[in-house]
């Protein structure tokens, strides 16, 4: 389940089991009914979760459509999933997606706050350099 404040960020709460064959389906479902509803991001709260999943690569992440690569998506883990999420990052930027786990929610939605503005300065940065050449 989740909700969609002000903020355009849509605030997911997850419980049960993470396995290879479901989790793709899983986030897809997610992240599509959350962009559906007006959600410019996503955080979603892992930590009543059980994950049965080899270490992420950027071939998990071939679920997100072209068009929704750009949306940044937080994941709140507890201590004992850190270790394992600690490379989510990297796996999900090899494969064009803005992922990143944090121990917090303030903490992720902070980072979810900042995405926009760093995605703009991106574009407008590539802008001035591809004019320039």
């Amino acid at each position: 389940m989740f909700d969609i404040a002000d903020d355009r960020i849509a605030r997911a709460q997850t419980r049960g089991l993470f396995l290879s064959a479901n989790a793709g389906e899983i986030s897809a479902r997610l992240l599509k009914a959350a962009v559906a509803e007006g959600a410019s991001s996503l955080v979603i709260s892992l930590e009543g979760f059980i994950l049965a999943l080899p270490p992420p690569t950027p071939q998990h992440y071939r679920y997100v459509p072209p068009e929704m690569r750009s949306i940044p998506v937080a994941l709140v883990v507890n201590e004992e999933q850190l270790d394992y999420f600690q490379s989510v990052g990297t796996a999900a930027a090899q494969a064009g997606t803005l992922r990143r786990a944090f121990r917090g929610r303030e903490e992720a939605q902070a980072w979810l706050r900042e995405q926009p503005r760093a995605l703009n300065a991106n574009r407008a940065w590539w802008s001035r350099h591809r004019s320039a050449q």
